[in-house]
């Protein structure tokens, strides 16, 4: 046997394939071992091994030209240009995510109804459950979890990052309007006391308080920080 090369894969037509390409052969000259079929694990994350194969030429078989050249015309194009990928069709991945997010809940012992609206550049998910207070969590610790383990399902099987929002009875307007709100009461405390007053905030809720003041004639925002030091500063405006 010739070039014998060790190949993963998610599968075992995976790693042949990448096998076939990088020895620029067709299959039926390809001699293939099959080391571990691999396991596919829970939504591809807990319990995932990939697939192992033994692959080489048969005697007597070898590349093919057009394979080495089409090998050498890719090798010569810049290596940014590999990394290139095309956008997430969230059209397509939406309905993935509803059954991901339904086997979760399903596994969790939750009963719950998933909707979904995808736009060209996200996901927004809907749960409907009698157990919603359960499911947010005490200051939406267990939906920023459910969250989180979502993205991280979804964007491990598209090999890219996807942008996914998650809703339980519409909780997310109801926090949304509490923010706003909180905004409005420390733009009035800095205008009655005229001194600053700083906050540590996730991202999120920063972002939404500097655009609720950021028409305020009285105040203004700025966010300072690195990490989780990161803090927002609601300062008196400068008149000059």
């Amino acid at each position: 046997m010739k070039n014998e090369i060790e190949v993963t894969g998610k599968t075992v037509d995976d790693a042949i394939g990448k096998g076939l390409e990088k020895l620029g052969i067709d299959k039926k000259d390809a001699e293939i071992k099959i080391l571990d079929e691999g396991k596919s694990g829970l939504f591809g994350l807990m319990g995932f091994s990939p697939a192992r194969i033994k692959i080489s030429v048969k005697n007597g078989a070898s590349a093919s030209a057009k394979n080495n050249e089409k090998t050498d015309e890719i090798s010569s194009v810049p290596q940014e240009l590999h990394a290139d990928t095309p956008a997430v069709d969230y059209a397509a991945v939406s309905k993935n995510a509803v059954k991901i997010t339904e086997k979760i809940l399903e596994l969790s012992g939750f009963v719950a109804e998933v909707s979904t609206e995808a736009s060209p550049r996200s996901i927004v998910l809907n749960i409907s459950s009698d157990d919603s207070a359960i499911l947010i969590g005490r200051q939406g610790q267990t939906i920023a979890a459910l969250e989180y383990i979502l993205k991280l399902i979804l964007s491990k099987q598209e090999s890219r990052g996807v942008k996914v929002t998650l809703d339980i009875d519409g909780y997310l307007e109801r926090k949304n309007e509490k923010i706003v709100n909180k905004a409005r009461e420390i733009e009035e405390r800095v205008k009655m006391k005229n001194e600053p007053v700083e906050i540590k905030l996730p991202a999120s809720e920063r972002k939404i308080i500097h655009l609720t003041l950021k028409d305020s004639e009285f105040v203004e925002t700025v966010s300072e920080g690195e990490g989780e030091d990161r803090k927002l500063i609601v300062r008196p405006k400068s008149r000059f």
